[in-house]
């Protein structure tokens, strides 16, 4: 229930937004490759805040993620993109949060999520990327197996 209450604040923050092109609500589909499961994310990124040059932006930024067998992660850190071309990025975040655990044992509440991946803009407005990513208690518990992960996103700037 928690997971989807945050799910709708991030949502209808899209909505609500204002008109600075320093905010980016991003989509993503979710494929877990050691266990083969599949969900879902959406992230919120305040780009720009920390740092901005024509080629590298830097901000903070918040995640939801949730996967069809009940696992659940939130979390907040900062995210970046650097720009090689005016269409064509690379992009990576790293997270810290609150890992809620389904039937995948990772060995405790505190988990990192990291992430690289390449992206496309479509528009000003609309990008999309591939990510790959890692989840993990980083060693801070006894047990960390920790998973990777597939991610295809697709982002909204405002």
């Amino acid at each position: 229930m928690f997971f989807r209450i945050i799910t709708s604040f991030f949502l209808l923050s899209s909505f609500f937004s204002t008109s600075v092109s320093s905010q980016t609500l991003v989509y993503g589909l979710v494929g877990d490759i050691q266990r083969g499961g599949f969900g879902g994310v959406v992230e919120y990124h305040w780009t720009d805040r920390i740092h901005s040059s024509p080629t590298v932006s830097l901000g903070w930024a918040g995640a939801l993620q949730n996967d069809a067998d009940g696992d659940g992660w939130l979390g907040f850190g900062v995210s970046g993109e650097y720009f090689l071309y005016d269409n064509l990025f690379f992009e990576g975040s790293i997270m810290p949060g609150y890992y809620n655990e389904g039937p995948n044992d990772l060995g405790g509440n505190l988990h990192f999520r990291t992430t690289l991946g390449i992206g496309y803009k479509l528009s000003k407005a609309v990008s999309f990327s591939f990510a790959i990513g890692h989840l993990s208690n980083a060693g801070f518990g006894d047990w960390n197996p920790g998973t990777d992960m597939m991610i295809l996103r697709l982002m909204r700037r405002f």
